[in-house]
């Protein structure tokens, strides 16, 4: 190979994707795939659904925190604060959307937060690209097509209307999680982060709990072992890997390729429910994957505000 010459710039090579970055997101879309199935066939209140997956995560994410010696200051505490009830009220909505509507309907439309996280990643100072903004609008649209298809292919009258609605307000209430996140992660460690937050969002859904007469106990044992695969998918290799993300690549990145989310859950469905997908399914999915892959590579990376040297991602 000749050397270049003084004065001359080599040919620009776009840069290479991470693999540990491409492994994490596969194994935290596979896993939050799997929560609306879980959350179906464990036939729990959707609020103490969240409660039980928000407390088990911190505990058993606490040792590793206590470990990393990380506290979060004290100005760090209002925007932990805020996280938790967020996620709080996003598990509360998603949960209970699923007894109102089906799998793809419900997945795909808390899936939408791309088109909050999109406008609230100005404040961040991490506005999505031209590029990121073409991939948020074919992966939503691929997403709607989805939901569209499911809802007009099967006859659940208003109560679809009632679970689109609050699977759509769990949508809002993921962005904003995943934008305070993304600035929490800036200095905190993962497990850090997460233990507080979960805790948190467990103590915001507790009162919920008691007030709206949701049983806390007392369930059967296939209920139980749905709860700890929630718990052991969808919380720690779902929300936990994406919270370590969070740190290398933008709330945007990360809030696009969870619109995999319904395509994974919708097959599953099928599978497992017998929930034909529509002929619209295998239309917008092909525009959903198109919509990630555009999104998430090059310029989805956060390069402003790395990660500390020696945190845990």
């Amino acid at each position: 190979m000749r050397p270049l010459r003084p004065g001359r710039a080599g040919p620009a090579r776009p840069p290479r994707a991470d693999p540990a970055v491409a492994a994490g997101i596969a194994i935290a879309i596979a896993a939050i795939s799997t929560a609306p199935v879980l959350v179906r066939v464990a036939h729990v209140p959707a609020l103490a659904l969240a409660f039980w997956r928000c407390l088990a995560g911190s505990a058993l994410l606490a040792p590793f925190a206590l470990r990393g010696g990380e506290r979060p200051a004290r100005a760090e505490a209002g925007r932990l604060a805020a996280a938790g009830v967020l996620l709080a009220f996003h598990f509360a909505l998603f949960n209970a959307s699923l007894s109102f509507t089906t799998v793809a309907s419900s997945a795909t439309l808390v899936s939408c937060s791309p088109l909050f996280v999109g406008l609230g990643g100005r404040l961040l100072g991490e506005p999505p690209t031209r590029r990121a903004w073409l991939g948020i609008a074919l992966a939503v649209a691929g997403a709607g097509l989805i939901g569209l298809g499911d809802a007009t292919g099967l006859d659940l009258g208003r109560r679809a209307l009632l679970g689109d609605t609050l699977a759509f307000a769990g949508a809002a209430m993921i962005a904003g999680y995943l934008l305070l996140g993304r600035v929490a992660r800036r200095r905190l460690p993962v497990a850090t982060y997460a233990t507080w937050v979960y805790g948190i969002a467990a103590a915001a859904l507790l009162p919920a709990c008691l007030l709206a007469g949701a049983a806390l106990g007392g369930y059967r044992t296939g209920s139980w072992l749905a709860v700890a695969g929630v718990v052991a998918g969808p919380q720690l290799l779902g929300h936990t890997v994406f919270n370590g993300l969070l740190s290398r690549v933008s709330a945007t990145v990360v809030a696009v390729v969870t619109l995999i989310e319904p395509v994974g859950a919708t097959l599953l469905a099928w599978l497992l429910f017998r929930e034909l997908p529509a002929t619209a399914f295998w239309l917008g999915a092909p525009l959903v994957l198109a919509g990630v892959w555009l999104a998430a590579t090059r310029g989805g990376r956060a390069g402003a505000h790395p990660a500390p040297v020696g945190s845990p991602g």
